[in-house]
Order: structure tokens, then C-alpha cells, then sequence
């Protein structure tokens, strides 16, 4: 994808009107992204409204993803969907959703170039090559009978939402900092990511703190009971794919972000 220099855009030349320059921009912009159909989301789409729009990955996109750590992680992959995926505010964009764009954008880049995962089968012993596309790619989806509302045994009405971005950015926050946040400093970070869950609790919104401050005090049937339904309805990307060896045998092999995965050794035909 070339970038174009600007006297070769369609842009006014005489007038000055910055509101039309504006125009011609964002169209120019547009047209190199296409309209994603939500339906392939691990949420089906359903907290967004709005048409969302993707385009491929740059080479800063492409050099920052092979070059992921375990603290760069979250921020690199934020930054990559915020310049990726247009018509939403990174933030509002769910967190099961995230690694799903991750892998599509990708494949999108490459036109769904496989991805060479070696692996042993356990059965036959024999050692082999998969070629991981897009459809490899499993995914648990929301349910579509899914009901926000949920009754707690103590009998208090909760109202579930989803966690994005911008609460996985409050979160990170929070446990970097859990001394600002509570008397001892003390932070659980498996409760605060249930808490995450909680939009309202009987009718009335509550913070992410007031919502981790209420899970803890929950009594234990309570707690496991939501925090079992939670699990239940969760959606997202499974961190492994399954292979079918030559001997009918299923295997299951982990999918890590790789330098390789990102940057993949391409075979030119013309060579």
C-alpha cells in the first residue's frame, strides 16, 4: 500500500476551506479501509451500533507487534487497534474482542498467509507442519440468548456489562498503584477482574472499586455462583488452536504472538 504525497490528492487548491480539505482527507482515509462485518466478533458486534471500518497494518504496526514483551504487551496491542480500526474509540472496544482483531488484522495484512505451527501428534508420534489461517483461529461467542441481568443469592439484582479497553486500562492502573485505592494497598486481581463484570447493583451504577469492594464482601455461595456465570458467558479467542493429524487424532497446540506470526517468511513466486 503506497502512501500518495499530497499534491497528487484530490484536495482544493485555491480557497483555503479547511472544513472541505477535511472532507477530502477523512474520504481518502476511507478508501483505503473496508467495512468489517461484525458478526465474525467474538461479541458478534452487538455492543457496537456504529459500522466499524479496517485497514492493514503498516510497517511501524508490523515492526512494533514482532517486538512485543510481556510489558508491552497491552499497550502495543491497544496502539495497533487504535490506528486499525476506525468509526469507535479504542476504549469502548470490548476486551474480548481485542486479540480476535489482533489475529484479523494479521491476516488481513497478508491475505491470510498461513502460519507454519510445527507440532508432534501423541498419538501416531509423527512429527508435522499446519498451516494456521483465519479460520483456525477459535473463538467462543456471546451467547445470543445472553441476559444482562443477573439475581444473586442474596437476592441482590445485578447488571452485567462487558469490560473494554478503557476498564482493562483502569485496571492495570489500579494494581499498578493499589495503595491509592485501599486502606492496606492490597489489590486482588482475579476479584477486581470479576468486578469488572458489575454495572449496576440494584439499579444503581457503582464504580469499579465500589464494585470490587462489594464482590469481596459477598458471602461464598454468591461468589461462586456469579463468579461461575461469568465464566459461562464470557467470549473471546482461545489461546490454542486444534489439529487434525494424518492418523484422525486431535491436537491441541498453544498460539503465541511470535516475531514469525507477525513477520512470516513469504515465498516470492517471482524467484
Amino acid at each position: 500500500m503506497q502512501s500518495k504525497k499530497i499534491e497528487d490528492t484530490n484536495l482544493p487548491q485555491q480557497g483555503g476551506d479547511m472544513a472541505q480539505i477535511a472532507m477530502v482527507l477523512a474520504k481518502q482515509q476511507q478508501d483505503n479501509m473496508i467495512v468489517l462485518n461484525k458478526d465474525l466478533l467474538p461479541s458478534k458486534g452487538k455492543f457496537y451500533p456504529q459500522d466499524l471500518r479496517v485497514k492493514k497494518l503498516s510497517t511501524i504496526d508490523i515492526k512494533n507487534l514482532s517486538t512485543l514483551t510481556a510489558d508491552t504487551l497491552d499497550g502495543t496491542m491497544n496502539s495497533i487497534i487504535a490506528h486499525n480500526v476506525k468509526g469507535i474509540n479504542v476504549n469502548d472496544i470490548l476486551v474480548g474482542d481485542k486479540f480476535w482483531f489482533v489475529f484479523y488484522l494479521r491476516n488481513l495484512t497478508y491475505n491470510d498467509y498461513p502460519y507454519n505451527i510445527k507440532y508432534k501428534c501423541d498419538n501416531c508420534n509423527k512429527y508435522s507442519i499446519y498451516k494456521m489461517q483465519q479460520k483456525d483461529v477459535l473463538v467462543n461467542y456471546l451467547k445470543d440468548d445472553f441476559n444482562p441481568e443477573f439475581t444473586m443469592d442474596n437476592e441482590d439484582k445485578i447488571e452485567i456489562s462487558f469490560p473494554t479497553i478503557g476498564t482493562e486500562v483502569q485496571c492495570n492502573q489500579i494494581l499498578k498503584e493499589p495503595e491509592k485505592y485501599t486502606i492496606d494497598g492490597v489489590i486482588d486481581e482475579q476479584i477486581l477482574n470479576i468486578a469488572c463484570y458489575i454495572n449496576t447493583i440494584n439499579g444503581s451504577k457503582v464504580s469499579l472499586m465500589k464494585a470490587y469492594d462489594y464482590v469481596c464482601n459477598l458471602d461464598a455461595l454468591s461468589f461462586t455462583n456469579f463468579g461461575n456465570y461469568m465464566a459461562e458467558i464470557d467470549f473471546g479467542v482461545k489461546p490454542y488452536i486444534e489439529i487434525e493429524c494424518e492418523c484422525k487424532n486431535k491436537i491441541t497446540v498453544p498460539v503465541s504472538l511470535s516475531p514469525e506470526y507477525f513477520m512470516p517468511k513469504i515465498t516470492n513466486p517471482n524467484k
